[in-house]
């Protein structure tokens, strides 16, 4: 009966061609690049961080620890291996045993495009496996496109989330305002055993832009969000999230012959985080924390952008610039709270990182169908280690490497063939990206002893990589594959276990190929197929074992039918075991500590356009509510009442609902 009135209401309506759900990723225009739209309808549930989001497309991966916060994984390549950048400002966590990825501050639904540049085949933003972009089009008010959108959404285990990206101007300017509220309790995975995954996260964030011109734009944006969060992998949990931001924008165009846009940034960011053995859980005595403790870490971040784009007779899109960052690291620690408040102590730097870099990209027109491009940076880094004694109390010992420098010029570029001929469009790049260690790889947690402490010097990585990629159309098919091959020098490897030390940090040499292939096939007006395939296969050259921390193959295989305003979508994830491991060995966000099963997920949804303004979205992911863990999953920590995990389970089934509102 409702069913039927559902059909009537949207079949009398006048309304625009229906959105697509986004089931697979394969809606990619390039194969070398994934454009997201994080506001259309997608399958399973709507994201509620940045990471959440990126693992629904192919090639990437989430590093589970609870209901929030996950750490993004792509094509076996995690950390600061990734590249995040925020309305172009570069992002990092404060917390030093990685509770707050990059991905953790960002609500993608507040962006209008995520764009993910796969390998080092872009230098505008630094080295990296890959480059993910969270972008806003915020250049010029349009009134034609709305003021905006709003929602809901609710789902299982009495999560909410409650969304809105508002926009109102004129020529002279505008004022765009992005706010987000996320809460959720424990999840049950399919066994119905409860995690510890809480969560509680919420944002504002606001652009002013003033636009005295059609070709002048000058924005200031402020940003503030908190969280809080509980994890099933760890001895403590985060009880406070706090970051706040700010960035002055100036863009001119046509500004003379030779420059016809400069586009220039300053940003400032700062965040503060608690974690604590207490406030979220019921605290349990340990032999290594046997009070209530907690540790408050800190992380201030300045830098600045400025990127000219130049005219020419030769090339197109030639663009040269220079960018800086500051990173100033600190901490306090208490390990007996109630006594010795932590609040009550002094800040301690730990660490600080300066960098500079010059690049400049270029396309250059061989001929109409063929087109090379390149681009090449130079990078200065230095680190100081600011920590005059390792450990802590009676532990505590003289710092080896207190107050030394780690200074290093790196160089990374690329350069690739694209041809485009019709419907077919394909590309073979060659790339180098050199990549100065991180603060976790340096002085993260695992590094606190003086036997660890020769990490400080530990020599950057040298990736070289060669990437292939072919999308073609034919009728009502769409093909998508991208393939890679790269060898990396000086892999930082994490190695944990060894009896003097919590981990050893050293470099090997590393192997990986793979990629990614998706399919995408028009049957009638209102059957939909798509598919995706997955795979990473990654050695240890040094050590002649697999390299730990791999994806295993993954298929996805979706189909959608559409009627009227009506959509309906079928998602059937089918992941296989993971037996290449090396137990003990990993990176800064995990290690392996077993081989995996595959396993194999259905989900289903609907999504009905009610008219311009008003659309519904309802789903069941797990739908058979199937017990499984991801193989890039961390281990289960004891946590006082909850049953001990060996591995953290996926939740079990989750039945969502979400409600959208265009004003």
């Amino acid at each position: 009966m409702f069913t039927s009135l559902f059909m009537l209401l949207s079949s009398v309506a006048s309304e625009p061609p229906l959105e697509r759900i986004v089931i697979t990723g394969v809606s990619q225009q390039s194969p070398l690049q994934v454009l997201k739209d994080p506001k259309a309808p997608q399958q399973p549930l709507p994201a509620q961080d940045g990471a959440d989001y990126l693992k629904s497309i192919p090639g990437f991966a989430v590093i589970r620890k609870g209901g929030t916060s996950g750490d993004p994984v792509f094509r076996g390549a995690a950390g600061s291996r990734l590249l995040m950048s925020s309305d172009e400002q570069m992002i990092l966590g404060g917390c030093s045993s990685r509770m707050d990825p990059p991905t953790a501050y960002i609500n993608p639904q507040n962006f209008d495009r995520i764009r993910v540049i796969k390998g080092p085949q872009t230098i505008l933003y630094g080295p990296a496996a890959a480059t993910v972009l969270f972008e806003r089009d915020h250049y010029r008010f349009d009134p034609d496109q709305g003021l905006g959108q709003i929602s809901f959404t609710s789902a299982s285990a009495n999560r909410y989330d409650l969304n809105s990206d508002l926009t109102m101007g004129n020529d002279h300017g505008f004022w765009r305002i992005t706010g987000s509220y996320s809460e959720a309790d424990d999840y049950n995975d399919g066994s119905g055993q409860r995690i510890n995954s809480a969560y509680q996260r919420w944002g504002v964030d606001t652009q002013v832009g003033w636009t005295p011109d059609q070709h002048t734009v000058v924005i200031l944006s402020v940003g503030q969000s908190g969280a809080e969060a509980a994890y099933a992998d760890r001895a403590m949990d985060g009880v406070l999230f706090d970051r706040s931001s700010a960035s002055l924008r100036w863009r001119q165009q046509n500004i003379s012959r030779w420059l016809t846009q400069l586009d220039s940034q300053i940003y400032y960011g700062y965040v503060d985080h608690v974690m604590d053995n207490y406030s979220l859980r019921t605290f349990a005595a340990t032999t290594m924390m046997p009070n209530p403790s907690a540790r408050n870490p800190d992380r201030y971040s300045r830098g600045f952008r400025s990127v000219a784009t130049l005219a020419n007779d030769w090339l197109n899109d030639w663009q040269v610039g220079i960018d800086h960052q500051l990173h100033e690291h600190r901490d306090r620690v208490s390990m007996n709270q109630p006594i010795m408040p932590f609040a009550d102590k002094a800040r301690v730097a730990d660490a600080q990182f300066r960098q500079w870099g010059l690049f400049t990209e270029w396309q250059l027109p061989l001929t109409s169908q063929l087109t090379l491009l390149s681009g090449w940076r130079v990078d200065q880094w230095q680190a100081i280690d600011q920590r005059i004694s390792l450990g802590m109390g009676a532990m505590a010992q003289p710092n080896p490497t207190a107050l030394q420098q780690h200074n290093d010029y790196l160089n990374s570029g690329f350069v690739r063939l694209e041809r485009q001929v019709g419907e077919q469009l394909w590309h073979i790049g060659i790339g180098r990206a050199e990549r100065f260690p991180d603060y976790w790889e340096l002085f993260g947690n695992q590094n606190r002893s003086t036997t660890s402490a020769s990490a400080f010097f530990i020599k950057p990585e040298l990736v070289h990589q060669v990437d292939v990629g072919v999308h073609s159309k034919w009728t009502d098919v769409r093909w998508v594959s991208s393939l890679f091959y790269g060898r990396t020098d000086n892999f930082i490897l994490l190695e944990r276990g060894h009896p003097m030390q919590s981990v050893l940090v050293r470099n090997i040499d590393s192997e990986s190929f793979g990629g990614e292939s998706a399919l995408s096939w028009q049957i009638n007006d209102a059957w939909l197929l798509d598919t995706s395939l997955a795979y990473t296969h990654a050695s240890n050259l040094t050590d002649q074992r697999p390299l730990a921390q791999q994806p295993p193959l993954e298929l996805k295989i979706g189909a959608q039918y559409q009627h009227h305003q009506w959509t309906h979508a079928a998602l059937w994830r089918i992941v296989d075991n993971q037996h290449r491991v090396a137990i003990g060995q990993g990176n800064i966000v995990g290690n392996d500590f077993k081989a995996s099963a595959g396993f194999a997920v259905l989900s289903v949804n609907s999504h009905w356009r009610i008219n311009p303004r008003w659309q519904i979205s309802f789903g069941i992911d797990n739908l058979l509510d199937k017990t499984y863990a991801e193989h890039l999953s961390t281990a289960g920590a004891m946590v006082a009442g909850y049953e001990p995990l060996a591995q953290i389970n996926e939740p079990g089934r989750t039945v969502w609902f979400k409600l959208d509102y265009r004003p």
